[in-house]
C-alpha cells in the first residue's frame, strides 16, 4: 500500500470525467482526539512519532514495532502520520455528510485500505 494508489485512483476518476458527477471534498486531518476515540494513547503516540529514518539509525527501535504490528505487511513509510490523518479525517467527514443527509453516498478512496485495530496495525486489503 502506498499513497501513491489513491493519487493514481483519483487522476483516473478525472480523465474519465467521473469528478464532474460527484462532489470531490479535499479531508480535513482527523485531530489526536478523533484518533483517541478509537486508538490507545500508546499506539497514537508511536505512528505520530515514527518514520523510517528513525527505524534506520536506531535498531533498538525494531522491538518497539513488534507490539504494534508494523514491518512488512504494515510499513512505515515517509508521509505515515499525514496520510492516517488525511485517511481517518476523510472517512470522519464521509461519515457526517451521511449523517447529516448531505450525501446518499459518500466514498474516501484513501479510507478503509488498513485494518487498524485500537492498539496495533493489522495488514492492507
Amino acid at each position: 500500500m502506498k499513497p501513491h494508489r489513491i493519487r493514481m485512483a483519483h487522476s483516473l476518476i478525472v480523465h474519465y470525467y467521473l469528478h464532474r458527477c460527484l462532489e470531490i471534498l479535499r479531508p480535513f486531518p482527523a485531530s489526536p482526539d478523533d484518533f483517541r476515540r478509537f486508538h490507545s494513547d500508546d499506539y497514537f503516540s508511536f505512528l505520530s512519532s515514527v518514520s523510517p529514518n528513525l527505524i534506520h539509525s536506531d535498531p533498538f527501535l525494531h522491538r518497539q514495532l513488534k507490539p504494534f504490528n508494523v514491518g512488512e505487511d504494515c510499513p512505515v513509510f515517509d508521509g505515515l502520520f499525514p496520510f492516517c490523518e488525511a485517511s481517518a479525517g476523510g472517512s470522519i467527514g464521509a461519515a457526517v455528510k451521511l449523517n447529516l443527509r448531505d450525501a446518499d453516498i459518500a466514498l474516501n478512496w484513501a479510507g478503509g485500505l488498513h485494518h487498524a485495530k485500537k492498539a496495533e496495525a493489522s495488514g492492507f486489503c
